[in-house]
């Protein structure tokens, strides 16, 4: 489809669809679900742990909402400062409220009072029919896989446990990223694969397999996740902040395409678009994966899309 076109067929979607976003505002919201569900994945975990009367972990979970993502919301929440507020105290208040030192019929309702709240920063922000949307909702999923394999990898050393709240980080998000798929498994064209694929990262999980081969495995989820959003999963940003550009381990380069030179196209299309860039490749010369295209946002921000999807990112106001 040429640009002109695109472009009349963005004047016409953007002009009548209830889905019509700017650029900007749909990678906001997306940004935003994001932190949602990865909150939502930290109070399964501290619901396990309250279960066990682990404090220390249960502590942990507890506070990750308001120590590593509170921040993140707070952004998209400038034009409802009194609900802004009301988000803060109660994650604020969620470790002292959801702990073993009350009862756990307690505890729990505190990490329920927590959920409801979430749940309304979600209408708020996002809106009821985005939330619904069964490509948005593969997109957060495949963040949280994405972000599940970085927690892995810092978790497990020679089949060991070496930080355990990142294991449980990275099984509440396979968890929480499960338990949408199951929201849109009538969408996910290989549900059955999928189901399985989720049941060996589990055994995984249990068996402390080593981060390649988890990671292996999360990949064929994250791929089965690309076909329902039509849109190429990106890297984990948590992945630079944790081992940085350089300190990725060895092992893992192939695995988490970290390779440091390009040597044919066909390597080229196995790395996202941003990380195609950070190698040296300018934006219009990116290679994208087979049954997927190059598109570049309103924002200039190049993305490799499903051919068959573009139509519905023209209405969300996410192509030029």
């Amino acid at each position: 489809m040429n640009k002109i076109a695109l472009g009349i067929l963005s004047i016409i979607v953007l002009g009548s669809s209830p889905l019509a976003f700017a650029d900007s505002d749909f990678d906001a919201k997306l940004e935003f679900a994001g932190t949602l569900e990865e909150t939502l994945g930290h109070f399964w975990a501290l619901e396990m742990n309250l279960d066990e009367s682990n404090t220390e972990l249960a502590i942990v979970h507890a506070t990750h909402p308001i120590s590593e993502l509170y921040d993140t919301m707070s952004t998209h929440l400038d034009a409802n400062p009194e609900f802004n507020e009301e988000l803060e105290m109660t994650l604020l208040e969620l470790k002292d409220n959801a702990s073993t030192s009350v009862t756990r019929n307690d505890a729990q309702a505190a990490v329920e009072d927590a959920k409801a709240i979430i749940q309304e920063a979600r209408e708020i922000v996002i809106g009821e029919e985005l939330s619904e949307d069964s490509a948005f909702k593969a997109q957060l999923i495949n963040g949280l896989l994405e972000t599940s394999k970085v927690e892995y990898m810092e978790a497990i050393e020679d089949g060991n446990i070496v930080e355990m709240a990142e294991f449980q980080d990275g099984s509440a998000f396979i968890w929480r990223s499960q338990q949408i798929f199951e929201e849109i498994r009538s969408d996910v064209a290989n549900s059955g694969k999928v189901n399985d694929t989720y049941v060996q990262i589990w055994e995984a999980y249990e068996q402390r397999h080593s981060p390649e081969q988890v990671t292996l495995l999360v990949d064929e989820l994250i791929a089965e996740f690309e076909i329902v959003s039509g849109i190429e999963s990106e890297e984990s940003s948590h992945m630079e902040e944790v081992f940085g550009t350089d300190d990725v381990p060895l092992q893992l380069e192939e695995t988490i395409h970290m390779d440091s030179e390009i040597s044919d196209e066909k390597d080229v299309a196995s790395l996202p678009p941003l990380k195609q860039i950070k190698e040296g490749v300018e934006p219009e010369n990116i290679q994208c994966k087979e049954s997927f295209e190059l598109i570049f946002k309103p924002s200039g921000g190049p993305a490799c899309v499903n051919t068959t999807s573009v139509q519905k990112l023209v209405s969300w106001g996410w192509t030029q």
